[in-house]
């Protein structure tokens, strides 16, 4: 008897080819994730190189560097559904990021590549943590996934976040400091 092609083989074995499918699903969600992540880390290069002919930023805001002399903290219920663009820094990780939450360099190509291959297979994500001081968020964690979204052309990230209510005088010299550094 002559061996059968492979092909045939897995048909006559139903949880083989089942096996084999997710097998070829998974290699093609890390692909796709892998050309995601060498889209995002080109542009990063471009807008750095546009950011700097115009002269302004293109680091990610950090929470260290805004004056915050005093501060409560609450956190709200539950996950909120946070609009991407409303998230402005980092509590800590703003060397690996640019403004628009795109890498900028290759150290973390496997873990953001994981994360978007499993997006890209219809997992959802943990939600992140975020900081909400003022009308801004920082990122506590979850920096690789708001990146992924920004990649995958979402709107909104699911997050557990934490308020900083900060005094009114202050409240006013770190918005007017947001707007002119935007």
């Amino acid at each position: 008897m002559q061996p059968q092609h492979p092909y045939f083989q897995d048909r006559d074995h139903p949880q083989q080819e089942s096996h084999t499918c997710r097998q070829a699903w998974q290699i093609q969600s890390r692909l796709i994730a892998q050309r995601l992540f060498d889209q995002a880390l080109r542009q990063s290069w471009l807008a750095r190189f546009f950011d700097a002919l115009c002269r302004r930023s293109s680091a990610l805001a950090t929470l260290e560097d805004q004056p915050i002399t005093s501060m409560a903290s609450s956190n709200l219920p539950g996950v909120q559904s946070i609009r991407l663009h409303q998230i402005i820094g980092s509590e800590g990780r703003s060397h690996d990021f640019d403004r628009h939450f795109a890498p900028l360099h290759e150290h973390i190509r496997e873990r953001w590549v994981s994360l978007a291959a499993l997006r890209s297979e219809g997992h959802s994500l943990p939600p992140v943590e975020l900081i909400r001081a003022g009308n801004a968020y920082y990122v506590l964690d979850g920096h690789h996934r708001i990146s992924v979204a920004h990649a995958f052309g979402d709107e909104t990230i699911e997050a557990y976040v934490s308020v900083w209510e900060m005094e009114p005088q202050t409240a006013g010299v770190w918005r007017t400091t947001m707007l002119h550094t935007h």
